[in-house]
């Protein structure tokens, strides 16, 4: 059966990022470059009600950028939930199923969108 009261908890994305922190990066933390001229941002979203960290990278680039990462919450390490320049289906990938990333950076590749998570409990 499904858990009711957890579906009512559930948030939209846009829901989500309303009640959330934002940090604004560029490919180093805490430094976006806002020109006109810029193909590239990041932000960390840490919602309000939650223990999770979200980090969202857009790169409009026509090449490879390699973008700092956060520290992970609570000690863990960023998993890569979505990366629209990976053929399916890699690119969006089960919360459960998705792969720790490595380091701390990631490298976004030419034109595409990345959401990392961490601190996520799947089994709430």
């Amino acid at each position: 059966m499904r858990d009711v009261e957890r579906e009512r908890e559930r948030l939209a994305l846009n829901q989500l990022l309303r009640q959330s922190d934002i940090t604004w990066h560029g490919l180093k933390l805490n430094e976006p470059d806002w020109r006109p001229s810029s193909h590239s941002i990041a932000f960390t979203a840490r919602p309000q009600k939650e223990g999770a960290l979200f980090h969202v990278i857009l790169n409009a680039y026509w090449e490879p950028l390699s973008f700092q990462l956060p520290p992970s919450a609570a000690g863990g390490r960023w998993r890569r939930w979505i990366d629209t320049f990976l053929d399916s289906p890699q690119d969006i990938v089960a919360w459960e199923r998705a792969p720790a990333v490595a380091g701390n950076s990631y490298q976004a590749q030419p034109r595409s969108v990345v959401l990392l998570f961490t601190g996520v409990d799947s089994e709430r």
